[in-house]
């Protein structure tokens, strides 16, 4: 095995040029749901540095967003597949960035840019991991690169990607996208995601907006959708949907003593987030439980009406709203949907259409399988002692992987901390976590790949 005193000292040596290299594809606009002209640009950017390591880099694509795949062949007789993606989040509100963001700027020891937390920091960690291992010696275990392109957008074709190229994808395990750190600098390691339904619906009862005058003849849109919308859930946040809770896992005693050991960081939320106490209100040792294990119904936004400056008196004759459901083992977003359309029929609200929806299955793998336990010492030996996480409270397409492909997954230690402000102006990761997530990969690559 390479020494990790040789790895960290090239690290080092070359840290100015790794960051400016994660600079340069920061400065690719790679949003998604631009289109594929947007995210093209980026994805050649990569598979170019791909190519540098192997001549089995290719394009997966399924009527989506392409995804990028690279095969470099290690010693050993284990393989890994790399989860990452190369897409990224709009920009609005721009006018709350404090520079370009996709300019990269180096400010008092952090990076800040649009998706350098999410999700480049950790394509190009791996990459540059790869750099690092093919000079000092050889590659431990064969690295199968899946970097997605529509992550940001629901991964909408990902499952077909993983289905049907599941020959090359098939591993002894996998490393998602990375974590990080909670706002105790406590290092973090996750096991699985919750699902996902995301929802738009639309109200039009009238052909045009009317006089507000009109509004004791007229039907309302917007409070057609409001009462709709009203009766899915109470202030509980119990979701009064019929079924919604059949599928539902609850949590093992295994569970509440992995969730009995992740510190709640109440307090330290309230000042980050501004609320004044939590739904449900629960004991401090019903947080964390709570947060993964309780599925949700939530009002992304709604749009009717007029909000411009001043008053205009209308009586809206259309409103839609957007929705998110959270979901946990064993819910399905199909399921969910259905049983949603009956609930909206079955009380009065057949006028309110689902224009579209796209979903996503929750999942978890196993903390003891052998990349979990590599996993785990790895950053033990790098940071402390970890905080093991059943799964995240945020969704990825990482079902069709365990339970299609049958991979045991972990999500490692990563760029991640709570003021990254992922998906917000001013998105940014500090360099020195960056530099440790190079080295996390050598140390888990070279353990995994002895085996």
């Amino acid at each position: 095995m390479i020494s990790t005193s040789a790895v960290d000292t090239y690290i080092q040596s070359n840290s100015g040029r790794f960051v400016d290299e994660l600079k340069e594809l920061c400065s690719f606009p790679s949003i998604s749901n631009h289109g594929l002209e947007a995210i093209k640009p980026a994805r050649d950017w990569i598979a170019n540095r791909l190519s540098g390591f192997t001549d089995r880099v290719e394009t997966f694509d399924e009527g989506g967003m392409p995804a990028l795949y690279a095969e470099v062949k290690g010693a050993g007789r284990r393989k890994l597949l790399l989860y990452e993606h190369y897409d990224v989040q709009p920009v609005d509100p721009i006018d709350q960035w404090e520079a370009d963001p996709f300019k990269a700027v180096e400010k008092d020891g952090r990076l800040v840019a649009r998706g350098v937390a999410d999700d480049k920091a950790d394509v190009m960690a791996r990459i540059h991991a790869l750099e690092v291992l093919k000079h000092l010696g050889e590659i431990p275990a064969t690295l199968r690169f899946l970097v997605e392109g529509e992550e940001e957008i629901g991964s909408k074709t990902f499952e077909k990607i993983a289905h049907k190229h599941a020959d090359k994808l098939k591993a002894d395990g996998c490393l998602w996208e990375s974590g990080g750190f909670d706002s105790g600098d406590r290092p973090t390691i996750f096991f699985g995601v919750r699902g996902l339904l995301y929802i738009q619906l639309r109200v039009s009862l009238l052909a045009f907006d009317q006089h507000s005058g009109y509004a004791s003849l007229y039907p309302s849109a917007a409070m057609y959708l409001i009462r709709a919308l009203a009766s899915l859930r109470d202030q509980d946040m119990n979701i009064s949907i019929q079924g919604f809770y059949d599928d539902v896992v609850p949590p093992t005693e295994a569970d509440r003593k992995m969730l009995a050991k992740i510190d709640p960081e109440v307090e330290d939320r309230k000042r980050l987030i501004g609320f004044d106490e939590m739904i449900r209100n629960p004991s401090h040792d019903k947080v964390i439980e709570q947060l993964l294990f309780t599925p949700t119904c939530n009002i992304a936004g709604v749009t009717t009406g007029y909000q411009g400056p001043g008053s205009k008196t209308v009586l809206p004759a259309e409103a839609t709203a957007k929705l998110d459901f959270r979901l946990i083992p064993n819910q399905d977003p199909t399921d969910i949907l259905s049983k949603l359309r009956r609930h909206l029929d079955g009380h009065g609200f057949e006028q309110v259409e689902i224009l579209w929806s796209d979903g996503e299955k929750p999942v978890r793998s196993d903390p003891d399988s052998d990349i979990g336990k590599v996993m785990v010492e790895s950053v033990r030996e790098l940071h402390g002692e970890p905080v093991i996480w059943p799964f995240m409270q945020a969704t990825g397409p990482m079902h069709p992987v365990v339970a299609d492909l049958g991979i045991p997954t972990v999500m490692p230690v990563g760029v991640g901390r709570p003021e990254n402000r992922i998906h917000a102006p001013n998105e940014n990761i500090r360099v020195d976590d960056y530099l440790n997530t190079i080295r996390l990969m050598c140390r888990v690559w070279e353990r995994f790949g002895a085996v």
